[in-house]
């Protein structure tokens, strides 16, 4: 390995490569828009799929599917990561938008609970499974592509592909405020919420046949003679503590949306915040990161990618306990917190992406981002809402989920000391130097 501040510059994108950046961006923003669109409605699904009489909040349900889902991320990110490294990564990317989308445009025609009784939430809870199962590869993916397809300024077109992913929230967001103005709540519990799953199920349909023009990588088609015929085992033998440490950088960006875009919106109705203020904010939240994104992925070419990431380990440290103490008194303008929150919030989304898939060789590239992706976003953007809300009710300190994100704070400070990146595979051929790739077998 070596330092990440060593990058590969002024090699321009051909057209080809900005097309195969464009669209593989829409795998991380359809990823993002489904999480998105689900936590902004978990009260209203929970009435619609879950009665009252069954003796546990609704809403509480709802979050248990959403962590349902979000843990099959788990097994089909490393999944789909073995056969994108196996068989390549056009195939695993363009399957997995297909059956995500259909899943997603299901979500929102199925019949309520009323109507099918307990098959309902069976069907809610499948659908969610095989979300899950497909979106594990949807974000490792873009990013793959976004690494492999140049290396000029690599921490740059990761950025691409995470402004695209805070565009689809930028839609999930203005969907969920469309719907809470032109709405009354009884039309939003009853067909309302219903909105956001029609558009992204048709989004991803549009997405699966845009990806039908993808080809192969350049550096996964150039290093075609160091790819290993069982990817996981050459992964969990040789490269552990590379897992480990990316698992522990992502939890930091999966605590963030599963506490500022998932579990927000339920926090802020109980300390008495309006539905469409809290829908603003959120939207101020998604556009800071989008337009601060690029930024500091930008600073992350530019100076260290690891050092980036580390201020925003601290900084999300010490915003954290600010902002909840901020809202639960009610002692701060609601959008100009969110707009802080964002801005912190950009400095590791900007740069923990492109930083973990560095420190993976190419043969097992797909397979350990994807794995310690999943995990490290899974677990935090499934559990942060559940934990935030168990905390707040039975502690009733109603700033205790500033303790979820300083926790996943700590974790990924703690990890970004050990991100340091390996050389490329595409520029040692580059450059002559086949012995080192020899050396990888």
């Amino acid at each position: 390995m070596i330092d990440d501040s060593l990058t590969v510059r002024n090699v321009r994108l051909s057209a080809r490569q900005r097309w195969m950046i464009f669209v593989a961006s829409t795998g991380g923003a359809l990823e993002v828009f489904d999480f998105a669109v689900y936590g902004f409605f978990a009260q209203s699904i929970g009435r619609e799929f879950f009665p009252a009489r069954m003796g546990v909040p609704p809403e509480t349900l709802s979050f248990a599917v959403l962590a349902v889902g979000y843990t099959s991320r788990l097994v089909g990110g490393t999944f789909l990561g073995r056969l994108g490294d196996k068989y390549g990564r056009r195939v695993v990317f363009t399957s997995s938008a297909m059956i995500a989308a259909v899943s997603t445009l299901l979500i929102g025609i199925l019949p309520s609970y009323e109507s099918l009784g307990i098959a309902a939430p069976a069907l809610l809870v499948l659908l969610r499974l095989t979300q899950g199962l497909c979106l594990g590869g949807e974000l490792p993916g873009a990013v793959i592509y976004a690494v492999e397809t140049a290396h000029a300024k690599p921490g740059v077109l990761c950025g691409v592909v995470f402004l695209a992913v805070n565009i689809a929230l930028i839609l999930a967001t203005s969907i969920n405020l469309g719907v809470q103005v032109f709405f009354t709540p009884e039309h939003v519990r009853a067909f309302g919420w219903r909105i956001g799953f029609l558009v992204g199920g048709l989004l991803g349909l549009l997405s699966f046949a845009v990806r039908r023009t993808l080809v192969e990588t350049d550096e996964y088609a150039t290093t075609i003679g160091i790819r290993h015929q069982e990817p996981l085992t050459i992964l969990f033998r040789n490269h552990v503590a590379a897992v480990l440490t990316g698992i522990a950088a992502a939890s930091l960006v999966g605590a963030s949306s599963g506490l500022f875009v998932a579990h927000m919106p339920v926090y802020l109705q109980t300390l008495h915040y309006d539905p469409q203020k809290i829908a603003h904010a959120q939207t101020v939240y998604v556009a800071t990161i989008s337009a601060c994104i690029l930024t500091t992925a930008y600073l992350g070419d530019l100076l260290s990618r690891r050092f980036v990431f580390m201020l925003g380990t601290v900084l999300s440290v010490l915003f954290a306990p600010f902002f909840y103490v901020a809202v639960t008194r009610h002692q701060a303008n609601l959008p100009l917190l969110f707009l802080m929150a964002g801005v912190v919030a950009s400095f590791a989304n900007g740069t923990y992406a492109c930083a973990i898939a560095e420190m993976f060789p190419v043969d097992v590239r797909f397979s350990g981002l994807a794995t310690a992706m999943n995990i490290g976003l899974a677990v935090p953007m499934a559990m942060a809402p559940l934990a935030a809300s168990i905390l707040a009710s039975r502690t009733h300190w109603t700033f205790a989920p500033a303790l979820v994100m300083v926790l996943c704070a700590t974790f990924a400070f703690v990890a970004s000391f050990q991100m340091k990146r390996r050389r490329r595979e595409a520029v040692d051929f580059k450059m002559g130097n086949e012995s080192l790739l020899q050396e990888r077998k």
